[in-house]
């Protein structure tokens, strides 16, 4: 460490040298930030306009904007204190302090930290796998709201139980001929369509409640690429299933 504080304060002795380097350091962390912020507005616009057309994306673009989110605020955190930092050596470059060898070091490892976080911050948003890192992560934090019973099934059962699901509920409103009280809204959509059935009272809450949960499962099972599903959950969407079949007769 001695050493180290020698080689910096022997470089002290050229201070057009660290008045270039750490101005530039300044500059460059501000302008990449700068960067990043302009793109990852423009992926927001982009999960927005695909969630239109697709609102099963919906949870996972939620899980997405909160990570990049919560990355955003400790970049530019780490960001702002480099550049403060690059500043203060700026301001006491030609002033005889013995505490700044300190501040040098304490800069460097910030202006690095901030390098290095915009770097992984791009890696993530590129990455190919983020949808599936994204649905195993809610799963992990919503595991209170999804049955466990430890086996798993694979996920073709699943969605073909789910899509005889929609068929029925699709056939219910046919025969009743009903409307969304929000004609604004995605007709097609199954959490339309089991908002309509709730509108109408064709099911209850408890059941418009099961439905979402199940529809939410199911989109971070297809969406997150996810190759099997929990037992359990395979035995509440057969439930749901046979008891919004049994409606399709009765109304």
């Amino acid at each position: 460490m001695n050493c180290a504080f020698i080689h910096i304060l022997s470089l002290e002795k050229n201070a057009d040298s660290f008045y270039w380097l750490f101005s530039s350091i300044a500059q460059t962390i501000a302008s990449f930030v700068a960067f990043l912020l302009t793109g990852f507005a423009l992926v927001l616009n982009m999960m927005d306009s695909l969630e239109q057309k697709d609102e099963t994306l919906a949870e996972i673009h939620v899980q997405l904007k909160k990570t990049c989110y919560n990355r955003i605020i400790l970049l530019s955190v780490i960001s702002a204190l480099a550049i403060i930092f690059s500043l203060a050596m700026l301001y006491v470059n030609n002033i005889d302090w013995t505490l700044k060898p300190i501040l040098f070091v304490i800069t460097s490892v910030l202006s690095l930290a901030a390098i290095v976080l915009a770097i992984t911050f791009v890696l993530s948003i590129i990455n190919p796998e983020r949808y599936k890192t994204a649905a195993e992560e809610i799963l992990k934090e919503d595991r209170k709201e999804f049955s466990a019973s430890g086996n798993t099934v694979d996920q073709v059962n699943f969605l073909h139980e789910f899509s005889d699901l929609e068929k029925h509920m699709r056939r219910i409103i046919k025969n009743n001929n009903l409307q969304p009280a929000d004609p604004a809204r995605q007709a097609n959509s199954f959490r339309q369509m089991a908002s309509t059935l709730y509108e109408n009272e064709i099911i209850s809450r408890e059941m418009l409640y099961e439905l979402l949960q199940i529809n939410k499962y199911r989109n971070l099972v297809y969406h997150g690429h996810l190759t099997k599903v929990d037992q359990a959950m395979l035995d509440r969407l057969v439930h749901a299933r046979e008891s919004v079949g049994e409606m399709v007769f009765t109304s």
